[in-house]
């Protein structure tokens, strides 16, 4: 067997031809982040099953464990997140995220959100990072759509939606993806930017509403 030529710590090991090994830490400080954004959407193209996680996917994840690991940041009591203890590294993948990697990177954002069930607060840590108005709307749109499933009736057509941005199988377990659980979870990240940041001319507190009373 041939051995790899490459390092894991270079732009080269975004392949996943390759290899699945990645020193995202190295790459992001030490690179230009047009080309590493450039090679993590080409390794996109190469990946060919829509349920395995690719490039982007994975640097998401690398990205909400160094959050994990790092210090708290409240800025409200009801909305608590972190921030990395490195914050280089931080700064680079935020703009990584916002600039670089739009709009290839909104539906891993989206994925991320709705796949994160069992520790959804966390997803405030993916959050705290997203400046982009554009990634904004798109979450916005995403709680909307969900919120017009919740009325369906059959349950296999009422998780269809919450499933394909999930990218999980028509035939997997609904209650993994009931669109009103979703539509919580999005309630919530929307709730967080319009506390972080000003997006009152995307939405406001009242569209965020979950249902309303009939008009007597």
């Amino acid at each position: 067997m041939e051995r790899a030529s490459y390092k894991f710590d270079s732009l080269e090991s975004i392949n996943p031809e390759k290899s699945q090994l990645i020193n995202f830490e190295k790459i992001i400080k030490n690179e230009s982040l047009e080309d590493v954004a450039e090679k993590l959407v080409e390794s996109t193209f190469v990946e060919q099953h829509f349920m395995r996680k690719d490039a982007i996917d994975r640097l998401l994840d690398f990205t909400f464990f160094k959050i994990q690991t790092g210090s708290f940041h409240v800025i409200h009591m009801a909305y608590p997140t972190k921030r990395m203890h490195d914050k280089e590294l931080e700064s680079r993948i935020t703009r990584l995220i916002n600039e670089y990697l739009y709009p290839e990177i909104v539906l891993r954002i989206l994925k991320f959100f709705a796949r994160n069930i069992h520790n959804s607060d966390t997803n405030l840590y993916i959050a705290n990072l997203i400046e982009s108005e554009s990634i904004i709307r798109s979450v916005y749109d995403t709680f909307k759509l969900f919120q017009k499933d919740i009325f369906i009736y059959n349950p296999e057509k009422k998780s269809l939606n919450v499933k394909m941005i999930q990218q999980f199988s028509p035939q997997s377990d609904v209650t993994l993806s009931l669109p009103l659980d979703a539509c919580a979870r999005f309630k919530y990240i929307l709730e967080f930017f319009y506390i972080k940041q000003k997006v009152s001319h995307i939405y406001t507190p009242a569209d965020l509403v979950m249902y309303r009373e009939a008009a007597s």
